[in-house]
């Protein structure tokens, strides 16, 4: 079942994120990061939930464009259990973010896939995106 994050599921997020990502972030950052995104009005956060567990998430936010009728939306983040990805879940997340991005006014959506990960981008190019030149990104000084 594809449903809105709550609170609730943070740490069983923070603990997806450690089994899915080479080098996560501290728990504490992380939990900070999910609270910031559930109770953001511009993002949106969205677990699958398989037997009362988080086995998937995807996390999306709106892009307002000044110089376009229509929105994009992002997705900063999408990632299922190891062990569930024979399920079409990563597909079934990604699904349920283009519904909620569509339904926010966005006409495209655009993701930066983890490079480390070889099988990443190929479910993005068979998920329908295409791939585009790279972006110009600068750090900010804190």
């Amino acid at each position: 079942m594809i449903r809105q994050a709550t609170l609730h599921d943070i740490d069983a997020i923070c603990a997806l994120c450690e089994r899915c990502q080479p080098d996560p972030l501290p728990w504490r950052q992380m939990k900070k990061t999910l609270t910031d995104l559930i109770n953001a009005e511009d993002a949106n956060v969205l677990v699958a939930e398989l037997c009362g567990l988080v086995a998937g998430v995807v996390a999306f936010n709106v892009i307002l464009q000044l110089d376009k009728s229509n929105h994009v939306g992002r997705i900063s983040t999408i990632m299922v259990d190891e062990h569930f990805r024979d399920m079409t879940l990563g597909r079934q997340l990604l699904s349920a973010a283009e519904t909620c991005l569509l339904a926010r006014g966005c006409d495209q959506i655009e993701v930066v896939p983890s490079y480390h990960k070889a099988d990443a981008q190929s479910f993005y190019l068979h998920c329908g995106f295409k791939l585009t030149p790279e972006r110009l990104i600068k750090a900010l000084a804190a």
